[in-house]
């Protein structure tokens, strides 16, 4: 929990900007294709290892009035391991030329490896953080239930965070799920005497056949307090997908 609360405010500085009248509405719009239309049975998703996409993306907003920090994972090759029921997935950092990870995404959702291509297990612990986001969009195979809450697991948390299903929709010629999503944290910052609140909400996409989260869009309230006194409030937004 705190090491997400530290990841999170590493992103700005105290005070960088005013926070918005509802902080909720800087969470980046889903870029669905059709209405949501509720749900009315349960919906079963995942069950195939990997669909079109060719690239990964995460958007960070440092300032909610500045172009957001981007950074992707390439797709270089899809290869099917049919006797594990799963998926090769190689990916090249577009700012690291030359590094390719190996995926390995089995049918039913679960990442069983993420490695270095070719292997290089000296080097594997830096890759802990693509892994945990990778992880993170990666859902195993399940039903999800009209109304019925579920949770994701938040890198560098030991708590998850809970969604609600809103519906169906399309994203392209792919079906999704949508779901709102909300979590509070809460804690102290290391040993700098201060502590942290945190609340995060948005929407995620769920592409049906495989449990790929496709799309994530969040908005973020930070407050810091030393002695119980109030440091401020600041607000970021982040943007997550596969393209």
């Amino acid at each position: 929990m705190l090491r997400l609360l530290l990841l999170a405010l590493s992103f700005f500085s105290a005070g960088a900007f005013a926070q918005t009248p509802d902080w909720r509405t800087a969470a980046p719009p889903l870029p669905l294709t059709a209405p949501i239309t509720p749900m009315t049975a349960a919906v079963s998703i995942g069950g195939t290892a990997w669909g079109p996409w060719r690239k990964l993306c995460r958007e960070q907003w440092e300032r909610l009035d500045r172009t957001p920090r981007r950074d992707c994972l390439n797709v270089a090759a899809v290869e099917r391991d049919a006797p594990a029921r799963a998926t090769r997935i190689i990916l090249a950092p577009e700012v690291l030329r030359g590094e390719r990870l190996a995926v390995l995404r089995r049918d039913d959702g679960a990442v069983t490896s993420f490695t270095h291509e070719p292997p290089d297990a000296a080097r594997d612990g830096a890759l802990a953080p693509w892994r945990r986001h990778f992880e993170s969009w990666s859902l195993t195979a399940r039903r999800i239930q009209p109304g019925a809450t579920f949770n994701l697991q938040v890198p560098d948390s030991p708590r998850g965070v809970t969604c609600r299903p809103e519906g169906l929709s399309r994203i392209g010629a792919r079906q999704v799920l949508v779901a709102i999503c909300a979590v509070e944290l809460a804690g102290g910052l290391g040993n700098t005497g201060q502590e942290a609140r945190i609340a995060m909400v948005g929407r995620i996409a769920i592409d049906v056949p495989t449990g790929m989260i496709v799309a994530q869009g969040y908005a973020s309230r930070i407050e810091t307090f030393r002695a119980g006194q109030s440091n401020g409030v600041v607000i970021t937004a982040a943007r997550n997908g596969l393209e």
